[in-house]
């Protein structure tokens, strides 16, 4: 039954449209609070970012003029070089820097280390492991410093670094010229910087925050240990923020890409929509859920509708289901509701009249087939006397009695056994008998000249056939295929067992086989001209085979492999209950 034309199907429907209309309204209401909530927060979390980074960008920013005023302004940087090395004013003015280097070390929270480099001597204040940082600064400084690199140094932006010997591996690095050989610069760790970022994102489970080395329009890569919780592309989005999925586990996240003005770094937070919308948690849940419920009222809707209208409508159209496939005996149980009570005893009334009809029916079509069959039999009997009745004439004008005597009893047993009892079938071993009678009285007009074996048939000659079935095959190949009167004309019948308990009863000979023409409308169930190849007896024999056994049997016409003789192959199947062998 198609979709939207029974009741079921409409009920639904009707259902759905009263309560969709409901559920559509909750949720678009709450996608659009989610859209506002959404919009708000991460517009605060985006300022928040923004004031981090700048926060961030105006410190360094201060440490650089910090390193300009020292360059310029400090009399003991300027007056250092003056002094040989091994020099007590050398080592005087040394001692003043570095006291100042390391008070100015703890004033700047954010400087690691902050150094007066030259080639010779390195004086520095810092918080980390002395001879670390000092090994650090004398690496990179030696490699920084040198004329090429120079020329392509910025004083008013910081240098991302990467060293094994410094905590979090990667940090910031600038530094001013003073005079020649001799650089004042400091040393920031990025682990410092993304520790602050993470006291307003990890803390309280916000977010996750991470700082990466810049190129271009490109993160080339993490400059922090932590990973962020999706996996996310490298390449920065114009966009002030994104929203992404993660497909794994579903999730969706806010991702916000921050650049920095003063190194070639950019900051990246990623929140997670849960945090976001914590606030609408329950509003979320309560939407989510309505659909559950409304299914859930639909489903006891349903159950209720099932009982009084659905079950007993099934059971009704069951029913017709059975009855037009022939189950005739099929009645319906009695119903509680009146409506369904009455269509019940009305379909139990008509189910009632129909068997009583279609047994009517069925057995006057039993009376109409088996008196067609009755009158197939009445034809071939007659086909086969006419033919006998001939042979006998020209053995009369041979004037060979003793053979027309010997053959006028032959045909008299012939066709007494024929006509006795009235049968419409016999077994197999009757129709060999009477095909036995038949070559019998060949010889006696051919002698010499034909030959009919039997082979495999014992174990079927119990088997109900109509009668003359066979026999009409044996005389046509005598008539069409009985060509070459020197050599001896063999005929072969030969059963063997099929599938399913049936057999295969073979008739062929050694004569000439059929003609193309005829063989070709034998093959494809063509009717025959008159007069080709016995038409009436093998036409017949096709038609009583049918109304026997209907599409259990089959007869297929060929000619034998070397080009010669005619083979004909019947199907007899495995006898249904309750079949006779006389009906």
């Amino acid at each position: 039954m198609r979709f939207g034309k029974s009741i079921r199907s409409r009920l639904i429907i009707g259902f759905m449209a009263v309560m969709l209309p409901v559920v559509i309204y909750m949720l678009i209401n709450n996608s659009y609070s989610r859209d506002i909530v959404r919009e708000k927060v991460s517009e605060t979390y985006r300022n928040t970012l923004d004031i981090y980074v700048g926060q961030t960008d105006h410190n360094l920013s201060q440490i650089n003029d910090y390193l300009y005023k020292m360059s310029v302004l400090d009399s003991d940087v300027g007056l250092l070089m003056s002094f040989p090395m091994d020099s007590d004013g050398y080592t005087l003015t040394k001692i003043r820097i570095d006291s100042k280097l390391n008070r100015d070390v703890g004033v700047y929270n954010l400087i690691d280390a902050v150094f007066l480099y030259h080639k010779n001597d390195i004086i520095f204040g810092t918080d980390s492991v002395y001879n670390d940082t000092k090994k650090i600064i004398k690496t990179h400084m030696d490699s920084m410093t040198t004329e090429e690199n120079l020329l392509l140094n910025n004083q008013h932006t910081w240098e991302v670094r990467g060293d094994e010997r410094m905590p979090g591996k990667y940090f910031l690095i600038n530094f001013i010229k003073v005079s020649d050989g001799l650089f004042v610069g400091a040393m920031i760790k990025v682990q410092d910087i993304n520790k602050m970022l993470s006291i307003q994102w990890s803390d309280g489970d916000i977010g996750h925050n991470g700082i990466y080395l810049l190129n271009e329009d490109r993160l080339v890569q993490s400059l922090t240990e932590n990973s962020a919780p999706i996996e996310l592309s490298y390449r920065l989005s114009n966009k002030p923020y994104e929203s992404l999925t993660d497909h794994k586990t579903g999730e969706s996240y806010l991702v916000m890409n921050r650049i920095s003005s003063m190194v070639n770094i950019a900051y990246r937070v990623v929140i997670p929509e849960e945090t976001l919308l914590r606030n609408l948690l329950f509003f979320r849940n309560a939407t989510l859920f309505a659909p559950i419920g409304f299914l859930a009222i639909l489903l006891l809707y349903l159950f209720f509708m099932r009982n009084m209208l659905f079950k007993p409508l099934h059971e009704l159209i069951l029913g017709m289901k059975k009855i037009s496939l022939g189950m005739l005996d099929v009645r319906l149980k009695k119903n509680k509701t009146l409506e369904f009570e009455f269509l019940g005893n009305t379909f139990n009334i008509m189910a009632e009249q129909i068997k009583t009809l279609k047994i009517d029916v069925y057995e006057e079509q039993l009376r109409v087939k088996q008196g067609e069959l009755k009158q197939l039999q009445a034809q071939i009997n007659p086909h086969f006397y006419m033919n006998s009745l001939n042979i006998i004439y020209n053995l009369a004008a041979l004037g060979d009695t003793e053979s027309v005597k010997k053959m006028s009893l032959h045909l008299a047993d012939y066709f007494r056994f024929i006509m006795k009892a009235n049968r419409d079938t016999i077994t197999l071993k009757e129709e060999m008998q009477h095909i036995e009678n038949y070559m019998t009285i060949q010889k006696i007009r051919f002698p010499d000249k034909l030959l009919c074996t039997f082979e495999g048939l014992e174990t079927v000659l119990d088997y109900p056939i109509a009668a003359l079935t066979v026999q009409p095959f044996v005389e046509n190949s005598i008539i069409h295929g009985f060509k070459n009167r020197r050599q001896l004309f063999q005929i072969k019948i030969t059963a063997d067992t099929a599938g399913e308990d049936g057999f295969v009863l073979t008739i062929s000979d050694n004569g000439v086989g059929f003609s193309s023409e005829v063989l070709h409308k034998l093959q494809h169930k063509e009717p025959l001209q008159e007069g080709e190849s016995s038409s009436l007896g093998i036409m017949n024999v096709i038609h009583r085979l049918q109304l026997l056994y209907g599409e259990r049997t089959s007869i297929t016409f060929h000619n034998q492999l070397e080009g010669s003789g005619a083979v004909v192959v019947i199907v007899f199947p495995k006898l249904m209950e309750g079949v006779k062998a006389v009906v």
